[in-house]
């Protein structure tokens, strides 16, 4: 029967592709062996109750393949009909090229850009030993499967990631490995020559090698990777890409192209497949129900002890309360301190972690300067109730366990370096903004202020550029009330991932005061005038408060903009009563590009679109015209 089922599952992925002359073919006719096997045999989720906390979860992190994915989840019961499978890759569809994540209908995470799916997965094994310890073994205890191709392993993140698997010991961990020597272009081994065994045990991973075409070889491997407890698992399968099709297979022509009339034809004779691919037997359905039916009855036992322990067990249920609650508690006011913020941001973020157990994170080797830290016990295979990650300077992999922890439940992920370095983490933030997830990335070091460090160091463009990735949330808080909004709205669940932009300098206390509900607007006016209005956000809003104070003679109006994609939002007329006046001066150190998207029109923009320079602060601030003598000398300009 397991012969007959993988052939369906081949004709099902195949025939799909096919129809919508798109997609990749090779890797799920090359691994729907090891997808049958996992799915039959070990693989804990319910199709009754896709989103199950305690579930098994599945990363395809070869995402090329999905239609192997598709394919498993319509033959498990899961809402995926076949006409679904049929619109695959067609607009609106619940089949697009890439996995995209649902958890109504069993995908755990976004996957495509390769690596990332790999590193996400070390996210979710993180999450799961985290709240396992938090929780307990009867309530949180499941493993992190997952299918990774040559170009995943190519990838620098997944190197990264599975060194920090390794470190943790994040047993709960089984990757297969689909090793069919062909990528996009030709054979892998044209440009590469590592040995994915010998690198993955020098790491401190358990390490196996089957045939991945061998049914009883790939359950063995699980089972014996499911007795390695303290390293994550990679099971190098051997297989053949585009398996069946005759004179595809094992080809780079299968990869990435439709098999084509002839070739699909031929490939359904090898097959003995003489009916509509679309057209299954009903044992073909039936021969997962035995083990989605033990599934949904071991839902149901957990479910029955879940609310048992919550009646009985008060430990328990103040924390399975606080970890569903997202109640951040009330702040003791920092009002009139003078601080850089990402030292506030530390109070701050230390005072969230006292009032909830959903937060964890950490920085890329960078807690003594980013200042973002929680507690003081640290995740580690000793303790994994730690909250604080140390992830190294592996900002690549720390991005997409960030998400993989988010994406794991109601925990809120969060990592920290220097804002220039965001430039590693964009392929993470990209993706948590397309799924929609929590994550937070909180960058300091946010100008050319932070100094004698340098161009290298200093960012120009990160902060706009941020700005492009839609429905990301890019924060500039300046004054502490600005940053406890910031904090607050930055770990809420509003299905979104936020960027926090805080300074490496100290920032002049400013007394204003604005309500949460019309700080998360965007933009709001903090002190009226009608000659003239200044944008300004972070660190620059004690610049304008600056030039208000130098120019007395003028009634100035300033307006604080610490969440400026917001105002995107807004409709002209209230972006128009924002501004108010003839002439608008934005200030920002970093490129002026973008500001007329959000504000339309514009007098002059005060910003830097040249790298920095290494010197001191105050230099900087006279070579790049940010002295009040040298701003003030050019607005004048305009109003005369």
């Amino acid at each position: 029967m397991f012969d007959k089922v993988t052939k369906s599952i081949r004709v099902l992925s195949a025939a799909a592709v096919e129809k919508a002359n798109s997609g990749h073919p090779g890797m799920p006719l090359g691994m729907a062996d090891v997808g049958v096997a996992i799915y039959k045999n070990f693989l804990k989720v319910s199709n009754e109750k896709p989103d199950w906390i305690n579930r098994d979860r599945f990363v395809l992190s070869a995402g090329h393949g999905s239609m192997l994915l598709y394919s498993l989840l319509h033959l498990n019961g899961f809402d995926l009909s076949i006409d679904d499978i049929k619109n695959f890759r067609q607009i609106n569809s619940k089949t697009p090229g890439h996995p995209e994540v649902d958890n109504s209908m069993g995908i755990d995470t976004t996957t495509g850009p390769l690596g990332q799916g790999f590193a996400t997965g070390v996210g979710f094994a993180v999450a799961e030993r985290y709240l396992s310890s938090l929780l307990g073994k009867d309530i949180i205890d499941h493993y992190t499967f997952g299918i990774v191709s040559d170009g995943d392993l190519m990838e620098g993140v997944s190197f990264e990631a599975a060194e920090l698997a390794a470190v943790w010991k994040l047993g709960k961990i089984i990757y297969f490995f689909d090793n069919n020597n062909i990528s996009i272009d030709g054979a892998v081994d044209k440009v590469s020559v590592t040995n994915q065994k010998n690198k993955f045990e020098s790491l401190g991973w358990h390490v196996l090698e089957i045939d991945g075409h061998n049914e009883k070889e790939i359950i063995n491997s699980v089972k014996k990777a499911k007795k390695i407890e303290d390293k994550p698992s990679l099971i190098i399968a051997k297989t053949t890409i585009g398996k069946f099709a005759p004179n595809k297979e094992n080809t780079s022509g299968v990869h990435g192209s439709p098999l084509g009339n002839e070739e699909m034809n031929k490939f359904l004779e090898n097959l003995d497949w003489n009916v509509d691919p679309f057209l299954h037997s009903e044992d073909i359905y039936e021969y997962f129900n035995e083990k989605r039916d033990r599934d949904n009855e071991e839902l149901n036992k957990w479910e029955e002890n879940f609310n048992k322990k919550y009646d009985e067990d008060e430990n328990f249920k103040e924390n399975w309360d606080l970890l569903i609650s997202n109640d951040l508690g009330r702040l003791k006011s920092n009002s009139g301190e003078k601080h850089a913020s990402r030292i506030l941001g530390s109070k701050i973020l230390e005072q969230f972690s006292e009032s909830t157990n959903s937060i964890i994170g950490g920085s890329a080797d960078l807690a003594a300067s980013t200042k973002q830290i929680i507690g003081e016990d640290y995740f580690s295979s000793d303790n994994y109730q730690g909250r604080n990650l140390e992830f190294g300077i592996r900002e690549h992999a720390m991005g997409a366990i960030t998400n993989g922890i988010t994406l794991h439940s109601n925990l809120i992920g969060y990592a920290s370096t220097f804002l220039v370095f965001s430039d590693y983490m964009r392929p993470s933030i990209r993706l948590a903004s397309l799924m929609n997830v929590n994550s937070v990335f909180i960058f300091t070091h946010d100008s050319i202020y932070l100094g004698e460090d340098g161009p290298t160091h200093q960012p120009i463009e990160q902060l706009m550029s941020l700005r492009l990735i839609p429905n990301v949330d890019v924060i500039r808080p300046s004054n502490s009330i600005e940053m406890e909004h910031s904090y607050r709205y930055a770990f809420s669940y509003s299905k979104n991932p936020k960027v926090l932009s805080l300074t490496r300098q100290d920032l002049d206390y400013l007394e204003i005061d604005v309500k949460y509900d019309e700080f998360i607007k965007g933009g709001y006016v903090v002190s009226d005038g009608d000659d003239f209005t200044i944008i300004a956000s972070g660190s620059e809003l004690e610049i304008a408060f600056k030039i208000k104070a130098a120019l007395l003679e003028y009634s100035i109006r300033i307006v604080s903009v610490p969440i400026l994609n917001k105002l995107s939002n807004m409709k002209n007329e209230e972006i128009n009563e924002l501004l108010k006046n003839k002439h608008v001066f934005p200030i920002e150190l970093g490129r002026s590009i973008g500001w007329e998207s959000y504000l339309g029109r514009l007098t002059k923009t005060f910003s830097i679109d040249t790298f920095g320079e290494s010197a001191p602060i105050e230099d900087l601030e006279k070579n790049f015209g940010f002295d009040i003598p040298s701003i003030t000398k050019e607005i004048i300009k305009y109003l005369n």
